[in-house]
Parts: structure tokens; sequence; C-alpha cells
């Protein structure tokens, strides 16, 4: 490394934590742990530069999306030290199709603008309180799940009660959850376990990328295409059963 601390090159480690948005503690646990590599001896103090800051904020990406430190060390130690930083990002990139989207915060006043209808307060407040929207402060909103919230608004909109559509976005969540880990242990069967079984190869991660980022659309299109069929099944069950209660005697006549 080349340069001094007040240039902004080089840092000593507690404004190595600081830039990295960690405590001093955590860094020295990472260094370790071996997933850092050491800083340059100067004197008594270690001074470390753009590359540790980059691998720390490397591995804090890997744990927000569920890396454990000993699952983050098996992937530097198995990569040359030279390509440890590009495989680092190609592991934190494979998940990337599947980013949910970002939570927008709002004006409550512009809530209808956003959602592109009208409510009645009383309904607002009860999206509001639904989980899918938070109130960080006094007139302000947080919509976590914008699309659900959109898509919810234009259900009340049409005139279905508040309460019933909070209930239907809980339920779709969860039974959409079951689908996901259908499709996610299809992915690990099928493509992470043979990527394990080879030894984790470098070589492998772009091709694991590839696999997740066609993933997406594949179950995409099949879960619209199956909620279409069984949506069309239930209406026609709908149907068969509306027929039933509006000419009841006639069903009894066709039984006969």
């Amino acid at each position: 490394m080349s340069g001094s601390s007040s240039t902004g090159d080089v840092y000593p480690i507690d404004r190595l934590a600081a830039q990295a948005g960690m405590t001093v503690r955590n860094v020295r646990a990472h260094l370790s742990r071996g997933l850092v590599p050491p800083g340059e001896m100067r004197g008594r103090t270690a001074w470390y530069g753009p590359e540790h800051l980059a691998r720390l904020e490397l591995i804090s990406g890997l744990q927000r999306r569920g890396f454990s430190l000993a699952a983050i060390g098996v992937l530097i130690n198995q990569t040359p030290s030279g390509s440890a930083e590009d495989a680092l990002r190609l592991y934190r990139g494979m998940l990337a199709p599947w980013q949910p989207e970002e939570p927008v915060e709002i004006d409550e006043d512009d809530f209808a603008c956003w959602a592109g209808t009208e409510l009645p307060a009383a309904a607002t407040a009860r999206l509001a309180g639904s989980g899918l929207v938070e109130r960080p402060r006094p007139g302000r909103l947080r919509i976590l799940n914008p699309s659900m919230v959109r898509a919810g608004a234009h259900a009340v909109a049409l005139g279905l009660s508040p309460d019933a559509v909070v209930e239907v976005g809980v339920q779709l969540q969860e039974r959409t959850r079951e689908i996901a880990e259908v499709f996610v242990g299809l992915f690990r069967d099928e493509v992470w376990r043979r990527h394990v079984e080879a030894g984790l190869p470098r070589s492998g991660v772009a091709d694991l990328r590839t696999a997740v980022e066609a993933l997406q659309p594949v179950a995409t299109q099949s879960l619209l295409g199956a909620f279409r069929q069984t949506m069309q099944e239930a209406m026609d069950d709908f149907i068969r059963k509306l027929s039933e209660d509006l000419a009841p005697a006639d069903r009894s006549s066709a039984d006969r």
C-alpha cells in the first residue's frame, strides 16, 4: 500500500471500522478469522487500504443475505487469494435477481397519488396496520411491499373491504412462501448440491448465477400459469354453485 492516513488512501483500524460501519471489535474478529487480510505494519501500527474496506463491505453484504461467517470463510479459503474478491462478489451477486422491491417512503397525504386511487382515511389506516406499511414518524408512511400495497389499494377502491384485502394479502404471503420453498428446494437439489460436490469451484459460480437468473422467469411463468388454471377451475366451481343457488329445482331434476 502507498499513501498516508491524511490522504484517505490508508487507515488505522479505528477509521477502517468507521468507514465500514462496524465496530473495531468486529473488524478485529474478521481479521482473526482470516476473512480480511492483515494490514501493513508501520512501526507498531497496522494500516489498512481500500481493498480491506471493500472486503469488509462484501462480508457485510453476504451476511445480510444470510451467509454465516463460517460459510464466508469457506468461500474465501477455497479460492486463491488473488481471486477471492471476485468469487465473493459473484456469490453475493448470485442472489441479486430475487431482490424484493425497495421500500418507498412518502407523506401520508400523498398516498392516494402514489397508489393511483383515492381511499377513505379508515381504509388507508387499515392498510397501514397490515404489516406492509409502517409509520416511521407522524405524517409519513414507509411502504414495505409497494406492489402488494398498490394492488390492495385498488382492490379496496373496487369495493372490497380493507379487512378482507389485508387478510388476502396475509394468505398470499403465507402460500407463496410454500411455493418459493419448492423452487428453492429444486435449485438446492439439482444445482447447488452438484456445485458443493465439485468442491465449490470458482469457475462454477458464474454458472450458478446464470441458473438463478434463469430460474426467476421460469418460476414466475410457472406460478402464473398454474394460478390461471386453478383460478379458472375455482371460478367454474363457483359458477356451478351459483347455478345451484339460483335454480335448485333444476339441479334436483337433473340429478334424477
